[in-house]
């Protein structure tokens, strides 16, 4: 079984080291504070075929926009790209999106349909609030899976996220 062929889809375990976390919340909180939403994508590897480890954050050029119909960040092709030749080159996989809703965490339409990681088994997590409790609220964060393209479903209860 290879990336190639299932993505992410044996995987059962994730793990979250706390440099992944440190390396990502401050930028999310940084933007909140702003009253604006912030996106950022993790990078790892499989330690085993059901088991995969973060390792990396990368956070993108992007632009956080307020518009009449809510908040909105917008990744162009060239930083994507960026991020994706600087996971290359590192050997990592891109298997995680986070960002940030203003209240509550949840998967809108628009994340469902405009992801910036897009490999099957891929996370998706959703920090509420800004990320301003984060991440001693981490139990109210929204985590969820690409189960297939435009579909993303909540992370079920045998899939295990672990934080060290």
């Amino acid at each position: 079984m290879t990336v190639a062929s299932y993505g992410l889809l044996n995987v059962k375990t994730f793990v979250i080291p706390s440099r992944v976390l440190s390396g990502t919340l401050p930028f999310l909180q940084r933007m909140g504070k702003q009253g604006l939403e912030g996106f950022a994508i993790w990078g790892g590897k499989l330690v085993t075929e059901t088991k995969f480890e973060f390792q990396s954050v990368f956070i993108p050029k992007q632009k956080s926009l307020k518009t009449e119909s809510g908040l909105l960040v917008v990744v162009e092709g060239d930083a994507l790209f960026h991020v994706n030749r600087e996971a290359y080159e590192l050997d990592l996989i891109l298997g995680a999106q986070v960002h940030t809703h203003p209240t509550s965490a949840y998967h809108s339409d628009t994340d469902d349909h405009f992801p910036l990681v897009t490999l099957k088994g891929a996370l998706s997590l959703v920090v509420p609030n800004f990320a301003r409790n984060a991440p001693d609220d981490i139990d109210n964060w929204a985590w969820y899976r690409l189960k297939e393209y435009g579909s993303w479903v909540p992370l079920s209860d045998e899939q295990l996220v672990v934080t060290e």
